[in-house]
C-alpha cells in the first residue's frame, strides 16, 4: 500500500500532504495488528521499539521522515535532493534547523546501500534478525526425533 500511495504521489496523482500522511496511517494500521498478536515473540519487541520511533518522528513531521541531506552519500545526494526539493516523495522530507526529533530521522549514513537510516530503522533491523534467529531456535526445539536411520551403510 505504502509503495503504490509513493508510486501516486511521484505521478502527481496525490500530494505529499495527503499521501504521506495516508501511507503513514495504513502502515502503521497493518503493523501494528501484526505486532500486538504476536507479543509472545520477544525479538518483536525491538520491531516494536523501531516502529514507535520512526512513527514518533513521523507524527510530529506531519507524515513526513526528516532526512539529513548531509548524511546521504555523496553519489546519491544530488538525486535525493532533487526529489525533496520537487517534494515528489511521499514519504520523506528535507530536514530543517527547526524539525522536531530530528535525531530520530533519517540520519545515518548506508554507503554501501547510497542511503540512509534511522534509529528506529536500525531497531528494525535488528528486530527482525533476532525474529528470523528466535524462530528457528523455536522450531528446532519443536523438531521431533523421529530416530529413522538413513544411511547407505553395505552392512
Amino acid at each position: 500500500m505504502e509503495g503504490f500511495v509513493g508510486f501516486s504521489t511521484r505521478q502527481g496523482w496525490l500530494s505529499p500532504e495527503v499521501g504521506g500522511p495516508l501511507a503513514k496511517a495504513g502502515v502503521l494500521a497493518c503493523v501494528s495488528y501484526g505486532l500486538l498478536a504476536n507479543l509472545r515473540l520477544r525479538s518483536l519487541w525491538f520491531v516494536w521499539l523501531g516502529f514507535a520511533l520512526n512513527t514518533l518522528v513521523i507524527v510530529a513531521n506531519r507524515g513526513h521522515m526528516p532526512v539529513w541531506l548531509e548524511a546521504v552519500p555523496p553519489e546519491a545526494r544530488e538525486g535525493m535532493a532533487l526529489r525533496l526539493a520537487a517534494r515528489s516523495d511521499a514519504v520523506h522530507s528535507l530536514m530543517s534547523p527547526d524539525t522536531p526529533f530530528y535525531y530520530l530521522g533519517d540520519i545515518l549514513p548506508v554507503y554501501w546501500a547510497k542511503s540512509v537510516l534511522s534509529l528506529g530503522d536500525v531497531y528494525l533491523i535488528i528486530g527482525i534478525a533476532a525474529l528470523v534467529l528466535e524462530l528457528g531456535l523455536r522450531a528446532k526445539r519443536q523438531r521431533q526425533d523421529w530416530s529413522i536411520d538413513i544411511r547407505f551403510d553395505a552392512d
